[in-house]
């Protein structure tokens, strides 16, 4: 029995318990029965391949491809170096990031937010031979560090990308910066696709303790108004944003393609989705 469950039955009869932090491992419960797993498995394969195949900006797998894939990342999430990523991508953020990888097969990958690596790992999983440049302003918190990645401890906007072949390169975002602006720079620098995380839309803000603002999903949400103010509490701490057209960035015009990735969590019962999305930038 785990610590905290031992604490859990003392503090009982008190009327108190200690909250099992979301994010400490989103992966200690599973079924072990082949045919119930095997039936939630295939419930995620159901989702996801519906909601890949409303993409047109890569190629998808038949149903039965999606579930080969699905399958694969049930298997190897199991190994995971980074067995608690509190604060990180979990495993349903990670399986929509391994199934796009794979779908793209990128030869060139730029992550820009690290933490402590575990998207770096999803994404060499889905990408064995593809070229990864890593960035983060602190790279003091790695657990993972992949042995052929490039690892630059600054924010990616320093670090100019020449011949780009944008058709063969994936940019993932998870820095918690203006996405609008992170657009403008992806675009500009040759990359065409793009996966964000905390894209959070403008009625949920109050959902991430430090939403990037604005997000890709806000640049085409008519509820997000350019000139209107927007208050939220998170955590019992009051915030204010105001929405400028100098944050947009321009980056409207820039977006072909967006995709938010439906919640697997609830099927998945791992952890939570931070609301995945797929960006693909216009030529």
């Amino acid at each position: 029995m785990s610590i905290g469950r031992i604490v859990n039955r003392l503090l009982r009869p008190l009327g108190l318990q200690v909250s099992r932090r979301s994010g400490d491992n989103d992966y200690d419960s599973y079924m072990t029965t082949p045919h119930l797993a095997r039936r939630l498995r295939e419930e995620v394969g159901d989702v996801t391949h519906r909601a890949l195949t409303s993409v047109d900006a890569f190629p998808v797998p038949d149903r039965a491809g999606v579930q080969a894939l699905v399958d694969a990342f049930f298997e190897l999430y199991p190994s995971r170096p980074v067995a608690k990523n509190f604060n990180g991508s979990g495993f349903d953020n990670c399986l929509w990031l391994y199934l796009v990888a794979r779908c793209i097969e990128p030869e060139l990958v730029v992550e820009s937010g690290v933490q402590r690596g575990q998207t770096t790992w999803v994404l060499r999983q889905a990408c064995p031979d593809a070229e990864f440049h890593c960035f983060d302003i602190n790279l003091s918190r790695l657990v993972y560090r992949d042995p052929r990645a490039t690892y630059v401890e600054r924010d990616w906007e320093t670090r100019p990308f020449e011949g780009v072949d944008g058709a063969r390169s994936l940019g993932f975002f998870d820095d918690h910066q203006n996405q609008a602006k992170r657009v403008r720079q992806a675009h500009d620098r040759g990359f065409r696709h793009l996966l964000f995380d905390d894209t959070v839309p403008v009625h949920k803000i109050y959902a991430d303790g430090e939403p990037p603002l604005p997000t890709v999903s806000m640049l085409l949400d008519p509820l997000a108004v350019v000139g209107e103010t927007y208050e939220w509490v998170c955590h019992g701490t009051a915030h204010r944003y105001h929405y400028t057209e100098a944050d947009t960035h321009g980056a409207r015009a820039l977006i072909r393609d967006l995709v938010a990735f439906p919640d697997t969590s609830h099927i998945t019962r791992h952890g939570r989705s931070s609301f995945p999305t797929y960006v693909r930038l216009v030529d």
